[in-house]
């Protein structure tokens, strides 16, 4: 984004059915909620604002500012205690960067990855492609030592480069995270990212726009068999006069082509003017999108604003229209610890083996990256469970449908034995396969370190029941 103004202080049958249920509640929770809007309240002042995060019970909220300015929250709606990253000094290497750079970052962008929360920052002149992105991380987020690692990728000021601002990331049903940026110039860009070191792990490939059209803020998500590319075109920074409007495109592939352009937020809505810069946030089984809007009942100020997004036909839609955060019967992506009620032990890979193969058995935690696991929504009802410490998926061996089939990790490829549901049984789950319908089971019932994890017929035993514990 370029002029970027905020206040400097500031099919087995039982899937099926468990689907449908979740379908229809998810019916009547909309049905039963007024026709009114989520109203922000607090120190709501954005430009630009990063896919918000979670650290415990708050929320964070990261948008243009001098030195990376953020708000907390702890329900989304009422925001306060604001802070700065990097306060009034930035990275010595930004100075021969980008020329001219005075400390106002444009555009963060926000992932957790392993044991880190990672920021990834824009440094930039107005109407300039020489340009920066950069990445900064913390093992927390309520209690930051930010550690910044440098320059992830750069432009060199030329009509032809993909403008090195505006970076998002998401990951995708695989565990992979991707960062797609960019902005005018020649378009939007999409590289895979390392995430052991939070650069790119591969060459940049362009995905969209490019000849000086006004198109930047991308941001990539994943719903069922479809990409979907959000963007936005016009002109910001100019108040009420801001000509911002949401785009959205699809594919097959990550890498594009992108294609079928349609309109999905207007430059209006009611007080709401050129809203800009998508992010999602997936929780409850339910997808949010922060943006920021000029506020046409506060003088054109720049403010967040959240909205409900569904899938219905293929496409994404969005609305304001929503009472309170709610759930859609589901559960939130993150990284998670998986207790077992019966143990007290975790879900890991044994020996923390990064192989394909690698058996899944329970052990007492330590936090070790191999006992934890990456919770993608497929938004389909399905799940994908990635491990932290190899970036492979849960997986039933060689896909079988029978009772005590071995449990073990293999690179993801979309088979049915690598998706899942995850069904609150109380205040814990039953995690079961979509290929079976079986759910996951201590093997023998046993208390023992190392014990096998196998599929199983539903019994209602705590060795087949689950604690879900985020890790922050």
């Amino acid at each position: 984004m370029q002029c970027k103004t905020i206040p400097r202080s500031l099919c087995t049958r039982s899937a099926l059915i468990t689907y449908s249920r979740r379908l229809w509640a998810l019916v009547v929770l909309l049905l039963a909620l007024p026709a009114s809007a989520l109203d922000l309240t607090g120190m709501t002042n954005s430009h630009d604002p990063a896919t918000i995060m979670k650290d415990g019970d708050t929320y964070f909220h990261f948008t243009t500012g001098n030195g990376i300015w953020y708000s907390r929250s702890t329900d989304l709606v009422n925001w306060g205690n604001p802070s700065t990253v990097f306060g009034d000094s930035w990275p010595n290497w930004i100075n021969d960067a980008v020329p001219g750079f005075e400390g106002h970052f444009w555009a963060p962008g926000a992932i957790q990855m392993g044991d880190y929360y990672y920021l990834y920052y824009s440094a930039s002149t107005f109407g300039s492609s020489r340009s920066a992105i950069g990445v900064v991380r913390t093992q927390s987020l309520k209690n930051p030592n930010w550690e910044d690692l440098g320059m992830v990728v750069q432009s060199y000021g030329g009509n032809d480069e993909i403008n090195a601002i505006d970076a998002a990331l998401f990951r995708d049903h695989d565990g992979k995270v991707y960062m797609s940026y960019g902005s005018w110039f020649s378009g939007l860009g999409v590289a895979e990212v390392n995430q052991s070191t939070g650069k790119l792990a591969g060459s940049v490939t362009h995905i969209f726009g490019g000849g000086h059209q006004s198109i930047e803020a991308p941001y990539i998500t994943r719903n069922g068999d479809y990409y979907y590319l959000f963007f936005t075109r016009g002109k910001c920074c100019e108040g009420l006069d801001s000509t911002y409007r949401v785009q959205v495109a699809r594919s097959t592939s990550v890498f594009g082509p992108y294609t079928e352009e349609r309109n999905l937020i207007p430059n209006q809505d009611g007080k709401r003017v050129g809203p800009g810069h998508i992010g999602i946030i997936k929780q409850d089984g339910c997808n949010y999108t922060s943006m920021h809007y000029y506020d046409g009942n506060d003088n054109g100020a720049a403010k967040l604003d959240i909205q409900r997004m569904t899938f219905s036909g293929g496409w994404p839609t969005v609305t304001h229209h929503f009472s309170d955060i709610s759930s859609c019967g589901g559960v939130s992506e993150g990284l998670y610890q998986f207790q077992s009620q019966h143990s007290g032990k975790s879900l890991e890979i044994a020996n923390a083996d990064t192989a394909n193969g690698g058996n899944v058995v329970q052990y007492d935690f330590n936090g070790g990256l191999h006992q934890k696991w990456y919770v993608i929504d497929q938004g389909t009802g399905q799940y994908s469970l990635i491990n932290a410490g190899s970036l492979k998926s849960m997986d039933v061996w060689e896909g079988s449908t029978e009772a005590g089939a071995n449990i073990a990790q293999w690179d993801y490829w979309g088979s049915a034995g690598q998706k899942w549901l995850i069904n609150r049984v109380g205040g814990n789950v039953e995690v079961e396969s979509f290929l079976s319908g079986m759910v996951l089971d201590v093997y023998g019932v046993s208390s023992s370190n190392g014990a096998n994890i196998v599929q199983w017929n539903s019994t209602g035993g705590a060795n087949q029941r689950w604690s879900m514990i985020r890790q922050y």
